[in-house]
């Protein structure tokens, strides 16, 4: 029978609230050794995602998980990013596969300050276009989905808000930046 390998200590403990790259905001429900077929026993971080639709359970090892997870985002946190968005630099590309492609690397890179540029800009073209007529470009409509599901449920576990007063929240922060 293999040998229990259990050399990764836990960053995270059992009821912490963890971001998740993929999952999004997760609470640890627990640590607990397993073995899943031949592989040898470790210690697993049981991570329940907190996105009311899921009803996974996410089992991953703690070496991994102490790399991926991170805690959450404090309410200071999140209001220097939101100022430190206001004063970055635009991240528009007027040519559609090209912004499809920066925005794409955005999102990878995971700089949320980027990320709260990037929707506001999609969010101001997208409205350039309806009041011309036209529809809002369908990949920036992917894009921005994607960008705001990965910032609004963190920000919105973090400041107690909705995900749409979560909204309110950054537009009255931005405009105030």
């Amino acid at each position: 029978m293999p040998e229990s390998t259990h050399t990764a200590k836990p960053l995270f403990s059992a009821g912490d609230t963890v971001m998740h790259a993929s999952e999004g905001v997760c609470s640890v429900r627990e640590i607990r050794p397993m073995r899943f077929g031949t592989a040898p026993e470790q210690l697993y971080y049981i991570l329940k995602p907190s996105t009311v639709k899921s009803s996974s359970t996410v089992y991953m090892p703690v070496s991994r998980g102490n790399d991926v997870l991170r805690r959450l985002l404090s309410e200071a946190d999140i209001d220097a990013l939101i100022r430190r968005s206001a004063s970055g630099e635009p991240v528009w590309v007027e040519d559609s596969k090209q912004r499809k492609e920066a925005f794409r690397r955005i999102l990878h890179e995971g700089d949320y300050a980027r990320i709260i540029r990037m929707i506001a800009e999609i969010h101001t073209h997208g409205e350039q276009r309806t009041a011309e007529g036209r529809k809002p470009c369908a990949s920036d409509e992917s894009v921005l989905a994607e960008a705001e599901r990965l910032l609004h449920e963190e920000f919105s576990c973090v400041l107690h808000l909705s995900q749409s007063d979560t909204v309110k929240y950054i537009r009255e922060k931005l405009a105030s930046a």
